[in-house]
């Protein structure tokens, strides 16, 4: 089997967030060999819902699957003694500390005397600015990013992302920016660094299209009206269908399947500023047409014309797809299923290998 391309390097993981937690699961699941941290009363993931059959919290599994597990109280002299220790070993430091906790803990990056350690901050609002001790989550992210403001229908309150997006989004920077500042080491032996990820940064930068052209128009995002044609899913017979309508001949094609010869065959709607403008004469017509329609059916029919459309799949429907059963996508972790890589390399695979370890599993021998 071929090796894994993080084969060799050796991560401390301080963290105790999502984020973090996701940045050291991304090095792990490439070969990584990880040792996370845990507080006297284990990962604070371990405390989050839903849980499974045996009271395992779900999303523990997913974030902290693939490393190793000691648990240190690092805020007692012996536990602090033992992180630097372990961190002097390593080549990668993670932390989700704010930095004065992190000066209190004196786990700063200087504490650990290692010129050439790649120390990965990954906070709510960085190590740096007013913000910077202030205690973030999802929600309030979500809200002081901006992309709350644009999430969601205009006649409701706004959203913040589902689930664990903005930990996502960061850990995923987090993970491509620890690589970089590793590549720099390499490259440049005795060149360590600091990596400052703020979750408020990630997801202003993930904001930027409605950002930029809010600054250059003037004009303030909107959240959507109603969610017709244009603006996201409709219903049909068996669920929901997003349908692509913005060249000439995906309308011409989508018209013609949905038993609409006359729209097909206007040439008024084959400009897409003309649609939209003019979407009333037309948008209840072509969804009437839609609800006759099973999801599945309109997609093959849809797809054989090469129209852009998908139907939206429920959790069960998304994992008995049969394409990304072709692809090889669902792996295991502890004989379950489990989600399978975010992109694949041919020569050093990603792999789930543990499953999420018990705390403490690896004690406090572990030798990096």
């Amino acid at each position: 089997m071929p090796s894994p391309a993080l084969e060799g390097i050796r991560v401390l993981d301080l963290s105790e967030s999502a984020s973090g937690a996701w940045c050291t699961r991304m090095l792990a699941d490439f070969g990584a060999r990880v040792l996370m941290v845990e507080p006297p009363g284990g990962h604070p993931l371990r405390a989050e819902a839903p849980f499974d059959g045996e009271a395992r919290s779900i999303p523990a599994q997913v974030f902290l699957a693939n490393k190793e597990s000691i648990v240190l109280d690092v805020a007692s002299p012996d536990g602090r003694a033992a992180a630097l220790a372990l961190g002097a070993r390593c080549d990668i430091v993670v932390s989700s500390f704010a930095p004065g906790r992190l000066a209190e803990l004196r786990l700063t990056f200087d504490a650990f005397r290692s010129p050439s350690l790649v120390m990965t901050h990954v906070t709510p609002y960085g190590m740096t600015g007013p913000l910077a001790n202030e205690r973030g989550n999802e929600l309030t992210v979500a809200a002081r990013s901006g992309w709350a403001s644009i999430n969601g229908d205009a006649a409701n309150a706004p959203l913040r992302p589902w689930g664990h997006q903005v930990a996502m989004c960061t850990g995923a920077a987090a993970y491509a920016a620890t690589l970089g500042a590793n590549v720099h080491r390499d490259s440049h032996p005795g060149e360590g660094q600091e990596v400052d990820v703020a979750q408020l940064d990630v997801m202003v930068s993930t904001f930027a299209p409605a950002l930029l052209r809010g600054q250059y128009t003037g004009a303030a995002g909107k959240r959507r009206e109603s969610a017709d044609l244009l603006a996201g899913p409709v219903p049909v017979a068996d669920g929901h269908f997003a349908l692509t309508i913005s060249r000439a001949h995906f309308w011409r094609d989508a018209m013609y399947t949905l038993g609409l010869p006359d729209l097909a065959e206007d040439p008024r709607w084959e400009a897409s500023w003309y649609r939209q403008q003019h979407k009333d004469e037309y948008v209840d017509r072509v969804q009437q047409a839609m609800r006759g329609w099973a999801k599945s059916d309109l997609f093959e029919e849809l797809a054989a014309r090469r129209v852009v459309a998908g139907p939206v799949l429920t959790m069960e429907e998304l994992r008995a797809n049969e394409h990304l059963n072709a692809r090889g996508y669902w792996t295991e972790a502890g004989g379950e299923p489990f989600p399978g890589p975010p992109y694949r390399m041919s020569g050093t695979p990603w792999a789930v290998h543990n499953p999420i370890p018990a705390p403490g599993a690896h004690g406090e021998g572990w030798d990096a």
